[in-house]
């Protein structure tokens, strides 16, 4: 997926959001920005995930029995440690690494 087309996603999935009335833009930035209980929220699904990817998928003997499966079940636990870091660094106030 492009920067363009994962963008156009993102913001698709925003509105959709907004839209269904969950949560008007501004109350979604208001609770969910880092430093609130609901950026801890996705700190938290982000490492249970990547745990999950790690002890379930990484260790699953047709995943192990698979170099390309494997590869590809490493590199997203990869993403979700990495996801975990950045929503971090921004939930804990680092600007240089949060935004």
């Amino acid at each position: 997926m492009t920067t363009q087309n994962l963008e156009q996603e993102r913001q698709r999935r925003i509105k959709a959001i907004t839209d269904r009335r969950d949560y008007p833009l501004v109350e979604m930035r208001e609770k969910f920005a880092p430093g609130t209980h609901g950026c801890h929220e996705a700190l938290h699904v982000a490492s249970m995930l990547g745990d999950f990817v790690d002890e379930r998928l990484c260790n699953h003997p047709a995943v192990l029995l698979n170099p390309e499966w494997y590869r590809l079940a490493s590199a997203a636990q990869d993403a979700l440690f990495e996801l975990y870091q950045a929503i971090g660094s921004a939930h804990l106030g680092d600007e240089k690494h949060g935004q």
